[in-house]
């Protein structure tokens, strides 16, 4: 059994002020301007409901369903699917009687097998050689999202657009991920839903210590998020404020020393905050067709902006993902040696026994002419696909519907609960904040796919470490990733 975060309740007034946020956000980024996202969501009325999609007419006649799922314990991320009876958590509880009850009103038996690996390439090769074999072991799985693509070329997946009973343009099934995992309007082969809790583990944002900006007399920013004004200039104001020797000589870290650094990240951070100023590296065409989106100079820009906020000494520094290294990223946020630090929405359970107030916020925007933030999952997060070989697709289709309609509506508010219900977040400011993030939710699929992984690796290392020259980079990278995205179109004719 996996060690989940610690849960504790969150006051009425807080639960009703989630739940009132939750009702009002069905859609998703991209079709949001979450410039007024927080004032939707946070004054719309609760509207109750006691319909259950679900309730009558799905008869399955036992159908034994089996889904091969991530290892129980990846990253401190929430990935328990099932449980073999109540632990008495909150969230655990939710997930044990979402399943019970699918179970009951549409007649099936969930199986859940966990790999033991999962970014070793032995997820993918599992889903691969039952496809192979013929065996048709997985009705379901989830895959290892950065190399999902090589499961499309190998013919190992179902068209999840040719099954019938997944309603796939409802909310609870995560829509930014379907629109740029979709190739033209009809294939897709990929997809996020609720039923993990995974993608929203593994999104982007950032952290900040309250209690320093108090002390430094700095204003905080969550009206800057709701006016839609929190933009890196604005995050570099607040870093370079935050910065202080604090008596140390320079700002060469040492793990003993007093400096304060303004704003800490690692490398995939840094990719997290090209996205956020919608630095997309694949956009789709008028027909739903991937093309690259680099180059242009609003792009560059971005590039060269956060390139020079990472040089700056004091303002920023990179941490390492060394664990128990003093200098990790989380670590030294932990620490107090840095005021903000970018994490996935995960990390707020790495900060459980962290006393200090601390909040959260969207990566920002790059300035205030961008309409709307991003907040980036992560590719390499689990997604979910139906091997070739499922042995009753219709079937199969319903129960991962309905279990996700089941999460979207009885598991996602805990999880909000869960997430800010951590020593020194929990606050008003929060519940709001994170539910801008889940609306501002950002898929990149052409890092799935495979085919700008290799430029978007060496950009983000190139800026992370302070150079701004990355258009000779793009021109590089370009013709080889046009290749790889014709290659694919190529192969899926």
């Amino acid at each position: 059994m996996i060690i989940m975060f610690g849960q504790k309740h969150i006051s009425a007034a807080l639960l009703i002020a989630m739940l009132a946020s939750l009702t009002a956000c069905g859609g998703e980024a991209g079709t949001t301007d979450t410039t007024n996202a927080a004032d939707d969501t946070t004054t719309a009325p609760v509207e109750e409901t006691t319909a259950d999609l679900y309730a009558t007419g799905h008869d399955l006649g036992g159908f034994e369903f089996t889904i091969l799922n991530v290892p129980l314990t990846l990253w401190n991320m929430n990935t328990v699917l099932d449980f073999e009876a109540q632990t008495g958590e909150s969230l655990d509880d939710a997930i044990y009687n979402r399943n019970r009850n699918a179970e009951e009103k549409l007649n099936f038996k969930l199986n859940v097998i966990h790999n033991s690996g999962y970014h070793d390439g032995s997820l993918n090769t599992a889903i691969r050689k039952d496809v192979m074999s013929g065996d048709g072991v997985y009705d379901a799985a989830y895959a290892y999202g950065a190399d999902v693509g090589s499961l499309i070329t190998d013919e190992a997946l179902l068209n999840l657009m040719e099954l019938d009973n997944l309603s796939i343009d409802q909310p609870w099934w995560i829509q930014t991920t379907m629109e740029q995992a979709k190739i033209g309007a009809d294939t897709c082969y990929f997809a996020h839903s609720y039923l993990s809790l995974t993608a929203f583990d593994l999104t982007w944002c950032l952290f900040f210590n309250e209690d320093m900006m108090e002390n430094l007399k700095i204003d905080k920013p969550y009206d800057l998020v709701r006016e839609g004004k929190w933009t890196v200039d604005a995050l570099r104001t607040m870093a370079k404020a935050g910065a202080q020797l604090n008596g140390d000589d320079s700002w060469k870290w040492q793990d003993e020393g007093n400096a304060v650094y303004g704003f800490c990240a690692m490398h995939s951070g840094a990719l997290a905050q090209i996205i956020g100023c919608g630095g997309l590296f694949c956009e789709k065409d008028a027909d739903g067709y991937p093309v690259l989106s680099v180059g242009d100079e609003r792009f560059v820009n971005i590039l060269q902006t956060l390139a020079d906020m990472y040089a700056s000494e004091g303002e920023f520094r990179r941490g390492s993902t060394t664990d128990g290294s003093k200098d990790a990223y989380l670590t030294q946020f932990r620490g107090r040696r840095s005021m903000f630090v970018a994490g996935e929405v995960k990390s707020a359970g790495e900060f459980r026994e962290f006393t200090d107030t601390f909040g959260m916020v969207p990566n920002p925007k790059f300035d205030e002419n961008q309409k709307e933030y991003y907040s980036w999952t992560n590719n390499a997060a689990p997604v979910l696909v139906v091997p070739k070989t499922s042995k009753d697709p219709a079937k199969t289709a319903t129960i991962l519907d309905a279990l996700s309609y089941y999460s979207y509506r009885d598991i996602l508010p805990i999880y909000y609960d869960q997430t800010i219900s951590q020593k020194g977040l929990r606050n008003e400011d929060s519940i709001e904040m994170l539910d801008i993030i889940r609306a501002s939710l950002t898929f990149d699929a052409s890092l799935c796919y495979g085919w700008t992984t290799s430029m978007a690796d060496t950009l983000k290392e190139q800026i992370i470490s302070g150079k701004s020259e990355v258009v000779s980079i793009i021109e590089a990278n370009k013709p080889k990733a046009e290749e790889k995205i014709q290659k694919m179109l190529d192969e899926l004719k």
